[in-house]
């Protein structure tokens, strides 16, 4: 009898002791604060895995496919340009200025400008007594190509999202109305040919980079000195609770990263915003993403067709992932991660919304070291044009001090 007495008061006491530690955990997840991280991933994720996947990159390589066929078949022709080689020529003939073959053809054009190679002006070299023609005659049916062709060299980097938007606002404000359609058909043509081009080209890069210390950033603890304005229960309890890496690349790069993180149990989400390389489901969004430039309203009055054909949130609307991304900053507080991600303004309509969101707390740089310089005010330069509320900005960039370099991968690792 004493016995199941006894048995009855250790299971009451069970009880009373695990209501009380359930008590006591329900509370503690009230104090803490969860907080999540997104990760904007943009191309110098890539080019600090040594990858060259840079539109001057991408411009180089057109033009040595193009040269080469050139040379070989004498003639190179696509919906952008011709270029012919006539047979009387010989690349060999420049071996001693060490031009005698396409590709350091194309890199010497490359440190001078294309445009003397492209309307065959004559060069006179050293020790050489009569001036030197390009062998290469070329035939451009783009003034988008052109363009970017004039302004792509060593010291000037191109941006072809960029230079579609503004040669579109020159034509809706200077071509009359009989001709808009015409010239809209043509560029929106050649961008249409020249993403074509570029998936092509990035598919040839090998994505199965070398590893290096980006799992310990994507994967880095909370750290309330990035903060402001946090209580101090929120200093003292907050804790990363979800990842979402926002791929603005079209490469599979960081899934070197998740794959190993996602194994440690991490929360990682992985979102191909401007879609991925040989997924039919989610094909690359390529175009321009600024609806607050002043002069977008225009083209909202605009009737002409094609207008909005490259434009990028009509695209985004073949997938989820824009949803995705909205469900999950309204979801928690989170702070921002910027990884190679230039923050220009072809991509102001969603990182507008993401900067000025209430839930943003925090946008942490890491920036790319060169020596003795480094791109951090260039980055904050950036990031400022997406804030209408420049207060707000102040309070959320975490300082340089608490900033950190993108590692690289070193060559031959």
């Amino acid at each position: 009898m004493h016995l199941v007495n006894l048995n009855k008061e250790l299971r009451r006491i069970e009880f009373k002791h695990c209501k009380i530690f359930t008590k006591l955990d329900q509370k503690i997840k009230m104090i803490k604060s969860p907080i999540n991280r997104l990760i904007l991933l943009g191309n110098g994720f890539d080019l600090a895995h040594q990858l060259k996947t840079n539109y001057n990159d991408f411009i180089l390589w057109y033009l040595v496919e193009a040269l080469q066929q050139a040379q070989t078949h004498r003639e190179y022709a696509d919906e952008l340009m011709t270029v012919t080689f006539p047979d009387l020529y010989d690349l060999n003939a420049l071996h001693t200025q060490g031009l005698d073959n396409v590709l350091e053809f194309v890199n010497y054009f490359y440190k001078k400008g294309f445009s003397q190679m492209i309307d065959g002006s004559a060069l006179k070299f050293p020790n050489w007594q009569n001036t030197y023609t390009p062998p290469f005659k070329f035939n451009l049916h783009s003034n988008l190509l052109a363009t970017l062709l004039l302004n792509c060299n060593h010291a000037n980097w191109v941006d072809i999202e960029n230079t579609f938007y503004e040669q579109l606002k020159h034509t809706l404000r200077n071509t009359s109305r009989q001709k808009k359609e015409v010239e809209i058909a043509a560029l929106n043509s050649s961008l249409k040919i020249i993403i074509n081009k570029l998936e092509e080209y990035l598919s040839t890069l090998d994505v199965v980079a070398h590893k290096t210390s980006y799992d310990s950033i994507i994967d880095s603890p909370f750290d309330a000195g990035e903060f402001v304005g946090l209580t101090a229960k929120e200093e003292l309890y907050s804790e990363i609770d979800q990842t979402m890496i926002l791929n603005f690349n079209y490469t599979s790069t960081v899934e070197n990263y998740v794959d190993d993180l996602s194994m440690n149990d991490a929360h990682i989400i992985l979102n191909y915003i401007h879609g991925k390389l040989g997924d039919k489901k989610n094909r690359p969004i390529f175009g321009f993403g600024d609806e607050l430039d002043k002069d977008y309203a225009d083209f909202e009055l605009d009737r002409t067709k094609g207008i909005f054909e490259y434009i990028k949130s009509f695209w985004y609307f073949k997938t989820s992932n824009y949803h995705n991304l909205i469900r999950f900053i309204d979801s928690a507080p989170y702070q921002i991660y910027t990884l190679g991600h230039s923050c220009g303004l072809s991509d102001r309509t969603m990182l507008n919304m993401i900067f000025e969101h209430k839930n943003c707390k925090s946008v942490k740089i890491f920036y790319h070291q060169n020596g003795d310089s480094n791109d951090y005010t260039r980055l904050t330069q950036e990031i400022s044009r997406h804030f209408k509320d420049k207060q707000d900005m102040r309070r959320k960039i975490v300082p340089f001090d608490r900033s950190s370099p993108m590692p690289q991968v070193i060559k031959n690792q």
